[in-house]
Order: structure tokens, then C-alpha cells, then sequence
């Protein structure tokens, strides 16, 4: 019964993050004080790290899309992977298996500052290769999994 009460504060915050705590509570048959404290539980256990507002990064100036694999020299992926974090154009980075080590996914307004940020990523020092492709269309992005 708990989790299934987190399951479903969980689903009602993604479908509306701005819904308040009373109203949760009485979709839910449950009162405000439970819902808060389960918000506060989620929030401590790091499953509930925020609520922010999903972009449409193209109507905000940002119409392409990258995604760069990057093959790292001997063990230095930590180091590309904290430049990578503090990099405010990409929005995704994964330390990942396979042929490459990461993978950046990025957004940006033009093809001038994607080129910087490519020939940016080919000097770093401890990057090998990289394999970039522009995203022709985006078909699902931001999407929820099934958790129940």
C-alpha cells in the first residue's frame, strides 16, 4: 500500500508537477499531511530530485540536435566526463558501453556554434574520437517510462 501511495503521488506529480499538495490528496482519497510526507521521503531518497517545466528547446532558439559518441584515451573518462558536465549546450551525458565510452547529447541555435562545440570536443586532450550525428527529427523526447 505505501508504495503503491508513492506510485501514484509519483505519476500525479509527472502528469502536473504544479499541482498542490491538497489537491494530490484528494485524487488520492488521502489527506495533505500524508501526501507531504511521502513528497518530503521521495525527495531525501533522491527519487524526486525536482520539478521543472519540459522545453521546447526548437521554439526557444535551439532547433539542432546532436548526439556525439566519444571514444576516451586509456582511463581518462572521468576527466571528459566532468568538462562535459560543466558544458551548458548539452543537455544528456552517459558514460556508456560498446565501442565508445560517453555519449553528449546536445542542443544548440545554429550550425556555426555546433561546429565550435565539435572541433571544442576534437582538440580535448584526452578524447580519441568522436561520432556525431545531427538528429533530422525528434520522435519522442522527454518521455515517461511505465512504473507501475
Amino acid at each position: 500500500m505505501y508504495k503503491d501511495l508513492q506510485l501514484k503521488i509519483i505519476e500525479r506529480l509527472r502528469h502536473d508537477g504544479r499541482a498542490s499538495l491538497r489537491e494530490i490528496a484528494q485524487e488520492l482519497d488521502t489527506s495533505a499531511t500524508t501526501v507531504s510526507k511521502h513528497v518530503e521521503r521521495l525527495e531525501e531518497q533522491g527519487i524526486l530530485r525536482g520539478f521543472k517545466p519540459i522545453l521546447d528547446y526548437s521554439k526557444l532558439g535551439f532547433p539542432i540536435t546532436i548526439v556525439t559518441q566519444i571514444k576516451a584515451k586509456g582511463n581518462l573518462i572521468p576527466k571528459i566526463v566532468e568538462t562535459l558536465k560543466q558544458d551548458d549546450c548539452l543537455t544528456h551525458v552517459y558514460e556508456i558501453t560498446g565501442e565508445f565510452d560517453i555519449l553528449a547529447i546536445g542542443k544548440f541555435r545554429d550550425q556555426e556554434s555546433m561546429n565550435r562545440e565539435i572541433k571544442r570536443l576534437l582538440g580535448h586532450p584526452a578524447i580519441e574520437e568522436t561520432n556525431t550525428s545531427v538528429v533530422l527529427s525528434i520522435v519522442k523526447e522527454d518521455a515517461e517510462i511505465r512504473l507501475q
